[in-house]
This record gives structure tokens, sequence and C-alpha cells, in this order.
């Protein structure tokens, strides 16, 4: 977290003097001396170069990085995948964003699978385009494959047990989703009968930067 908050402040500061230094065009030009001399990347240092550019939101550089692994007969990892999905987030093409997704889901025979911050990104991604039901849809499909599971049994002090939705891990777009699905299911019912509460714990989750998940 304490890198992560480093590099932010050390955006801020490239945004407001472009001569500064900018750490994706240093993870660049690393690479591109590597290859200059007949150095071939590893797969940790192109991890590192897409690390950056997400930092940095620079999806169309993520991709390109993407393509020069495949050139370079190197096979993107799930790391390197998320990261290149995250940059598209931030750079607001949502578009790309769910392609990579679905080059993954894709792959059949591969042992590369998407995972839940695969899946977070793309819906942060899709929630900021407008696209609602498209969103609801790959929720929908995490829950199927059980990347995602909101539910949680826990004992109260008198010992019952309840069901309980935990949304601590989820950003704000992914919550939405949640209590949404879970509201419409009630909805939906014939018999419009509740037993028990319904209990939801909230918390501040880990995409929500410091405000309520469920705030809009």
């Amino acid at each position: 977290a304490e890198h992560r908050v480093r590099r932010q402040r050390r955006n801020t500061s490239d945004a407001s003097n472009p001569l500064e230094f900018q750490w994706w065009e240093c993870s660049l030009s690393l690479l591109r001396r590597m290859r200059e001399d007949e150095i071939r990347p590893s797969v940790q240092a192109y991890s590192s170069a897409v690390s950056s550019l997400e930092a940095a939101g620079q999806w169309q550089r993520a991709i390109g990085v993407l393509q020069s692994m495949r050139e370079d007969g190197e096979i993107p990892n799930l790391y390197c995948l998320n990261a290149a999905i995250a940059a598209c987030e931030k750079g607001g093409a949502w578009v790309e964003a769910l392609e990579l997704y679905e080059s993954i889901r894709s792959q059949r025979k591969s042992t590369i699978r998407t995972n839940f911050i695969t899946v977070n990104s793309l819906l942060i991604a899709l929630e900021k385009a407008g696209q609602v039901e498209l969103a609801e849809s790959i929720y929908q499909e995490a829950m199927r494959d059980k990347i995602i599971s909101p539910w949680v049994r826990r004992y109260d002090n008198d010992g019952t047990l309840r069901r309980m939705m935990d949304l601590h891990k989820f950003s704000a777009p992914m919550a939405k989703i949640a209590v949404r699905g879970y509201l419409e299911s009630l909805l939906s019912r014939k018999k419009k009968v509740i037993r028990g509460d319904t209990i939801f714990i909230v918390g501040k989750g880990k995409g929500s930067e410091g405000k309520p998940v469920l705030l809009p």
C-alpha cells in the first residue's frame, strides 16, 4: 500500500510538471533497451512494465506490452492481464477491458483463469461506462464460476447461525450489483415471506477509496 501511495504522489507531481520523471516511461525504456541488446525480457520484467502502465492509466501501451510479450514467445500471466484490464478501467476503455476478460475465458486449455481481481476491475470499468446490464451479467457469470461469493455464515453470540452478505472486499460497483440482485430476487418471489433479518456486512471496501461501499 505504501509503494502505491508513493507512486500516486509521483504521478500527481508528474501531471503538474511534464518534465519530471515518469515511472512508466522508464519501464518501457528499459524493455526497449533489453530488446535492442538482444536480452530477452522475462515475464517478471514485462509484469513490472504493465504494472507501471496500469498505475498511470496508460491502457494503450499496456495492451502493446502484452502484444510484445506474445511476439517474443512469452505468454502473459494473470498478473499482466489483470494489470492491463485495470489500466483500461482507469483509461475509460471498457470495450478493451471486456475483450481482455473474454480472451482469458476463451483459453480453455490454459491454466490461466479469471479471478476476483479480474472481475472487480471489469465491473468498475463497466459501471463508469453506464453498462449496467452487462456488468450484472458478468457478475452472475462470476457467481456461477464460484469466483465471487458474497454470502457467509456466522454464529451470533447466542449460537444462532445466520446467513450474511459480506461486502468488505467488494468495490462500490460490485457491492451495488450484489445488493440489487438480492433485493430483486426477493421481489420476484411469489410468496413475499422473509424469515429472519437480512444482514449486510458493509464496512469499507478495498475499492471505495475511503468512502462507505454502498454510497453512490
